[in-house]
């Protein structure tokens, strides 16, 4: 501006042209350096929509009015044409932005599959309004569905019938919170795939049921390598805790990592000391009181011998893993430590006595052989025996029988008088050696039922007077056929748990043999009644037995040797029988005597079979 007057005005002017829609123009003065005055200038603009076109002339001769006239006519015939060219320049850039716009989308297209395949991921959108999922190609593929769309349900179905109802309560979850998290498996032939599936929902004003976006996880390589991982942890673990002595894993800081029951027990370790990152210092400061010396290794450094305050003996070693870790391990060596103590203080007590075990050795495997072979005969006997009673039950027991029903006819002379009394007689010494002789043979089958483990007790409610009654009924005529009184001394018994034949037959056993080596003088039964026991006692004044001889009672086919008892023949089966019996209800049998005064024998049974052998009640013998 030639000066600040002409400049505001020409300011003002151009303003209001550009301002304006299409052609304006103004007049206006401008300062042209070789002009010594100020130079008259018109002024025209055409508008284009983003660009101004602006021109001026100078305005001092009728030329130039001509010029100025001519160039705004110019400029308003031109400005369509170049409003319509300025608008393709505008679409041309802009297709061309767009183009990059959609080269660039396809570029991030590739590389979003190339990092899901890399991946095994893929995307989806769940719409809660349809309940459809819209899967991405990579999550087709993953979940091998022929179709990109599924619903909830038919996800859930892809799954074991096991995996379903989580899968279908994760996605009623995720209504609630708008964040879902679901993880499952489906069916990869003879295999499974395990997929993870999280996504946020997209909050959009006023919307119920947003849609919830998210990705889904190929995850099966790690649920595998997880279950590996704790196969392998809990294998160590179970190695760990398998292993007898103590054992402790430290890491590279000396922190507690992992230790076993032992360690806990053998050092008497518990909280809060012991726990995974404990120090080192702190657990072997809780180790401290505990243990009563230690001894250090003179060959290696990372040995020790530590005995403990209970006696016990360990050989402590600790080791560096590879990781840069301590490994603590513990050996119970007492049993070395005893042997070791026992030879440094008699080394020579300890040769004499090996040099006494090596000639004792052959001695042993010599006397072994021997009792082998002994063994060996013994029980084939013993087996022939059994066997061979076993087998002859039947033919003795029927001619027996024969005879004994034969003999009851003669002698009730059933079918009339037999004439001359000596039959009579005669049928009655056939009777008695007839039941005799059975009787011999029952204890004889009885024993070996017994001794091949097949003798079967009954055992049931049982009133003890009544068998002791019935026992001694039986023996009575003999015994007054010698002058001998039986008395019983049994006040008040109550039930026991017993085999009725089996308590008479002993009770008969004792009587019978008592009878038989009693001259005179008398029997006594004596019965009494514990808490839990029953004790009976038959005490006769006879001539007794041979304190040495006491220890060959009560085994089977044993009598002792003397005069008397060979005037007295029998097969000794009778005391036998009566002990196995007896021990066979949880009883036992026990005998005193005293040669020239007479005989005890005690039964002492329980009240309830099976009750064990127990703490009989004293009798004192009369």
């Amino acid at each position: 501006a030639a000066s600040p007057a002409d400049a505001a005005k020409t300011g003002e002017n151009a303003r209001a042209a550009l301002g304006g829609d299409g052609a304006s123009h103004a007049d206006g003065f401008i300062a042209d350096r070789d002009m010594p005055a100020p130079t008259a200038v018109g002024i025209a603009n055409v508008s284009t929509g983003d660009f101004d076109i602006l021109t001026a002339a100078s305005t001092r001769s009728p030329l130039a009015l001509m010029l100025r006239a001519l160039l705004a006519n110019a400029l308003l015939a031109a400005a369509p044409i170049l409003a319509v060219g300025a608008l393709l320049l505008m679409m041309r850039q802009n297709v061309q932005r767009v183009r990059d716009a959609e080269e660039q989308i396809v570029r991030v297209e590739e590389r979003y599959k190339l990092a899901a395949n890399g991946a095994k991921a893929g995307i989806f959108e769940w719409s809660q309004a349809n309940d459809v999922i819209l899967l991405s190609e990579q999550l087709t593929a993953i979940l091998r569905q022929g179709s990109a769309e599924i619903s909830v349900t038919q996800l859930a179905n892809l799954a074991p019938s096991e995996d379903r109802a989580s899968i279908l309560q994760a996605f009623d979850t995720a209504r609630e919170t708008g964040a879902l998290d679901a993880s499952f498996r489906i069916p990869a032939g003879q295999s499974f795939t395990w997929v993870e599936m999280r996504g946020l929902a997209l909050r959009n004003p006023g919307e119920e049921a947003p849609n919830i976006v998210g990705t889904a996880l190929d995850v099966t390589e790690r649920r595998e390598a997880e279950l590996r991982a704790s196969a392998l942890q809990r294998r160590l673990r179970e190695a760990i805790d398998g292993f007898a002595g103590p054992f402790a894993l430290w890491d590279q800081r000396r922190r507690l990592v992992m230790w076993n029951h032992s360690f806990q027990v053998l050092f008497k370790l518990d909280q809060p000391a012991l726990r995974p990152g404990a120090s080192y210092d702190t657990i072997a400061m809780a180790m401290a009181p505990h243990i009563r010396r230690e001894r250090p290794d003179p060959h290696d450094q990372h040995i020790r011998e530590v005995e403990l305050s209970s006696g016990q003996w360990l050989q402590i070693q600790e080791r560096r893993t590879a990781a840069g870790g301590l490994l603590t391990i513990g050996l119970d060596i007492t049993t070395i430590k005893k042997q070791e103590e026992a030879l440094t203080g008699s080394e020579a007590t300890l040769k004499a006595a090996v040099a006494k075990l090596e000639r004792s050795e052959g001695r042993n495997k010599e006397l072994a052989r021997s009792f082998e072979e002994q063994k060996r005969r013994a029980e084939d006997a013993s087996n022939a025996k059994s066997a061979f009673l076993a087998n002859m039950s039947h033919e003795l027991r029927t001619p027996l029988n024969a005879v004994i029903g034969f003999s009851e006819i003669m002698s009730q002379s059933l079918f009339g008088p037999l004439g001359d009394p000596r039959y009579q007689q005669y049928s009655k010494d056939i009777l008695a050696s007839g039941q005799l002789l059975l009787d011999l043979i029952n204890d004889i089958l009885d024993m070996a039922k017994i001794e091949a483990g097949k003798f079967n007790l009954s055992p049931r409610p049982l009133d003890p007077l009544d068998a002791i009654e019935q026992a001694v009924r039986l023996v009575r005529r003999r015994a007054e056929e010698k002058g001998l009184q039986v008395l019983v001394d049994a006040p008040e018994l109550p039930e026991i748990e017993a085999d009725h034949r089996a308590v008479k037959q002993m009770l008969l056993n004792l009587l019978s043999n008592a009878v038989k080596f009693t001259s005179k003088g008398g029997i006594m039964v004596e019965a009494r009644a514990g808490e839990t026991m029953l004790t009976l006692r038959v005490i006769d004044t006879g001539r007794g037995i041979p304190k040495d001889h006491l220890p060959r009672l009560a085994r089977p086919f044993e009598q002792v040797d003397s005069e008397h008892s060979r005037d007295h023949p029998g097969t000794g089966l009778g005391l036998a029988l009566t002990k196995s019996l007896a021990e066979m209800h949880g009883g036992r049998l026990e005998i005193e005597s005293r040669e020239g005064q007479g005989t005890v024998v005690t039964i002492t049974l329980p009240r309830r079979f099976g009750g064990g052998q127990q703490e009989a009640p004293p009798i004192a013998a009369e």
